[in-house]
C-alpha cells in the first residue's frame, strides 16, 4: 500500500478508514457466544460477515453472509477483525492478503507480547506475509472503534459521533474511555487499540488523526515508542495543528517493566519523555480521567489562557479554599474593575454575603435572578479570563428552595450556561458528599449544554494551568513567526 506524501516522513496511508463499507469477523467463538461478531454487527451499517471452517449458522445472524474461508465471500471485504489461535493466524493473513482486505485487527495475543523467541518469530513473520498489501492493527489489540460508521468491538458503546480521536496501546483503557465519555458529555471520531503495534503503530495513527477532518482534539495512552521511530515522531509533531493530550504509561520502574510485559514497549527514560512533550507543546496528564477531563474542558470551552479568575461561593469557607488552589496553581483572583465592582455591590442585599472577589453569596443563592446577574456582571470584567463556582449538592434538594422562587432550579441551569456567552469558561463544582440523585440529574441538564461539572476541585485545577500554558506556547510561537 502507499505511504504518506509528506516529504521524508516514514507513515502508512490509512486515509481508507473513513470509507469501510464492509467488515467479516474470522473466528466467531461459539463459547463466546460469538461475542465480537455480534458487537460488529450491532451498529455497522453495511454487510458484516462471519467466517468460520466448520459453523454454518449463528443464532440471530443472517446464514447467507456465513463462510467456510474468505476468499468465498462473493463481495469485497474492507476491514477483517480476526480472532483466531495464534497456530492459525499465518493462514488467514495469507487469506486476507489474497482477498485483498485494506484493514485487520488481530486480536489474538502471544506474539512480541509474550516475550518469548516463538512470539517475536510470529509476528515478524506476519508483517512478511502481509507483504505490506494490508494494514494491521495489533496483535494483541481490539482495533477501531469508529462510531459514524457503526465500527464497535464492544456492545453498547455510543453511537453519537465526535471530534476527540483516540489512540491507545492498550484495549481495556479504551473500553473505560469509551464508556465514561457519554456521562462526561464528550464522543469520540475514532478510537484505535493498536498492541503490540506490529504494523500500524502509535507514529501511524498519530499523523492519521493529525490530518483527519472528522478530529479536532487527539487523546493517547502510549506506553512505549519503537525504536527508530523517533524522528518520524517529531515530524508528525511538528506539522500538528491540534491538541495533543498524553497519558504516559510505565512511568516508574516497575511500570516500565508492566508496559514492556503488556504490549512488548519500550518505554524509555522518563525524564527524556517529559522534555520532549514539553518541546513539541503536548499536554502531559497523569491518569486517565485527567486525560477525559482535559478532553472535555477543550472540547467545551476551546483551548483557553486562564490567568485571572473570579471565584463564587455559597460558603465563604469554600471560597477560601478554591482561592488558595487556583493561587497554588498559577492564578490569581483579583479585584474587579471598578466599574464592574460598583455594580456588583448593588446587586448584593443580604447580610453576611460579600461582592468582592472572592464572592460569597450564601443564601442569596436562591434568588435566581439575582445569580445570574452577578456571574453576568463578573464575567463581563475585561480583566477576568472565567469563573468557578462552588455549589453544595444538598442545595439542590426543594426544601432549600422558596416559595417564591420556583423557577430556582431553570435559573440557576441558565447562569451557570453564561460562560458560553461570554466565551469564558464556567466551571460548577456540585459536590458528590450528598444528594447523588440531585446531583446526577442536574449535571445531565447541564452537561447537555456544554458545561462541565465536577465534584471536587482537584479534579480540574491542575488541568487549568497545563490547558493556559498550553494556549501561551501556541501564543508565543505565533509572536515569533
Amino acid at each position: 500500500m502507499p505511504k504518506s506524501d509528506s516529504k521524508d516522513l516514514d507513515v502508512k496511508n490509512i486515509s481508507f478508514i473513513n470509507d469501510i463499507k464492509s467488515i467479516v469477523v474470522i473466528g466467531p467463538s461459539k463459547k463466546r457466544e460469538y461475542f465480537f461478531l455480534k458487537n460488529h454487527a450491532e451498529y455497522f451499517k453495511g454487510p458484516v460477515y462471519a467466517v468460520h471452517p466448520t459453523v454454518d449458522e449463528i443464532p440471530g445472524f443472517d446464514k447467507n453472509n456465513i463462510f467456510h474461508t474468505i476468499q468465498e465471500i462473493p463481495d469485497i471485504v474492507d476491514f477483517a477483525f480476526i480472532a483466531v489461535p495464534p497456530s492459525q493466524i499465518l493462514k488467514i493473513i495469507d487469506d486476507c492478503v489474497k482477498k485483498k482486505v485494506k484493514l485487520v485487527t488481530v486480536f489474538t495475543s502471544e506474539f512480541s507480547d509474550s516475550g518469548t523467541e516463538e512470539g517475536i518469530a510470529l509476528e515478524k513473520e506476519l508483517l512478511k506475509r502481509a507483504q505490506n498489501k494490508l494494514r494491521i492493527l495489533g496483535p494483541n489489540g481490539l482495533g477501531i472503534y469508529y462510531p459514524k460508521l457503526g465500527i464497535a468491538w464492544r456492545p453498547g458503546f455510543p453511537t453519537i459521533p465526535g471530534d476527540i480521536g483516540f489512540i491507545a496501546q492498550s484495549g481495556g483503557i479504551c473500553n473505560i474511555a469509551i464508556y465514561g465519555a457519554s456521562a462526561l458529555g464528550i464522543n469520540f471520531s475514532k478510537v484505535f487499540s493498536f498492541g503490540n503495534g506490529a504494523d500500524l503503530d502509535f507514529v501511524d495513527l498519530l499523523y492519521f488523526l493529525s490530518k483527519d477532518k472528522e478530529t479536532k482534539i487527539i487523546l493517547c495512552y502510549l506506553e512505549g515508542i519503537k525504536e527508530g521511530r523517533i524522528d518520524d515522531l517529531k515530524q508528525v509533531l511538528e506539522q500538528n495543528k491540534k491538541p495533543i493530550i498524553v497519558l504516559k504509561g510505565g512511568q516508574s520502574e516497575t511500570g516500565s517493566i508492566a508496559a514492556k510485559t503488556h504490549t512488548a514497549s519500550i518505554s524509555g527514560d522518563n525524564r527524556l519523555w517529559e522534555a520532549f512533550l514539553r518541546q513539541f507543546n503536548i499536554i502531559n496528564v497523569d491518569s486517565l480521567e485527567q486525560l477525559l477531563y482535559t478532553a472535555r474542558l477543550i472540547d467545551f470551552y476551546g483551548c483557553f489562557e486562564l490567568n485571572n479568575l473570579a471565584v463564587f461561593s455559597i460558603s465563604g469557607g469554600y471560597g477560601v479554599i478554591l482561592v488558595d488552589l487556583l493561587e497554588k496553581a498559577g492564578m490569581n483572583i483579583p479585584p474587579f474593575s471598578s466599574d464592574v465592582q460598583d455594580k456588583l455591590k448593588s446587586k448584593f442585599f443580604l447580610p453576611g454575603t460579600s461582592s468582592k472577589n472572592p464572592l460569597d453569596l450564601a443564601a442569596q443563592f436562591f434568588f435566581g435572578n439575582n445569580v445570574y446577574e452577578i456571574i453576568d456582571l463578573a464575567l463581563s470584567d475585561k480583566k477576568i479570563d472565567g469563573l468557578i463556582l462552588d455549589m453544595p449538592s444538598f442545595y439542590l434538594k426543594p426544601v432549600f428552595n422558596s416559595k417564591d422562587n420556583q423557577d430556582f432550579e431553570a435559573n440557576m441551569i441558565e447562569s451557570l450556561n453564561l460562560g458560553h456567552k461570554h466565551n469564558k469558561p464556567l466551571i460548577p463544582i456540585i459536590q458528590r458528599l450528598n444528594n447523588p440523585e440531585e446531583r446526577e440529574r442536574i449535571s445531565k441538564k447541564l452537561i447537555e449544554r456544554k458545561v462541565p461539572v465536577f465534584g471536587d476541585p482537584l479534579e480540574f485545577i491542575p488541568l487549568l494551568s497545563k490547558i493556559t500554558n498550553y494556549k501561551k506556547r501556541i501564543n508565543h510561537s505565533k509572536l515569533n513567526l
